[in-house]
This record gives C-alpha cells, structure tokens and sequence, in this order.
C-alpha cells in the first residue's frame, strides 16, 4: 500500500490523504480537506470535521495513531515551502 499526500494553497493551506495499492497507480481512497494544526501535544493531522450549533466538531474521517502518525510524516515533509517527499516505504500496516 502507498500513501500519497497532495497540498493545496489558500488562507487556511490543507490536503488529501491518498491510498493506492502500490506507488505509481492511481488512488483508490481520498480523504479531502485535511490540515495540520498545533495541540497542547504538538503537531497533528486533522481531519476534515463539521462544527455543530453548540461549538463541538464532528470528524467525518478517523484514522489509528499509526496511520495518523505516517500521514503527519508526509504532511510536515511535503508541506509547500519545506523540503519535498512524498514516499512512504514503510505503511503501518
């Protein structure tokens, strides 16, 4: 399995997580508008979420530590202005 994360530009810059097969076919599962955002623990994939009438947000995406952990690996080696890499040898599962 190949992860791919693929950047997009604007006030608030966020991404899609890409899972294919293998590294060169294309994407079998996307998960749009993710972001990175700063936590009381550091760094961290957000995924794409709603927020409700009494302020909660609602994530309508969840992935495990592992995956979250190798998604947040791209992300911060990919992110536009910093140095490019998008390979993943060694998916988590």
């Amino acid at each position: 399995m190949h992860i791919s994360v693929k950047w997009f530009d604007g006030k608030y810059p966020s991404f899609n997580i890409n899972l294919h097969s293998k590294e060169g076919e294309p994407e079998f599962l996307s998960v749009k508008g993710c972001r990175l955002a700063n936590g009381s623990n550091g760094e961290f994939v957000a995924m794409p979420s709603t927020k409700n009438d009494s302020g909660k947000y609602w994530n309508h995406a969840w992935a495990n530590d592992k995956f979250s952990a190798k998604v947040l690996e791209l992300a911060q080696a990919s992110r536009p202005g910093e140095k490019k890499s998008n390979k993943s040898e060694d998916v988590p599962f």
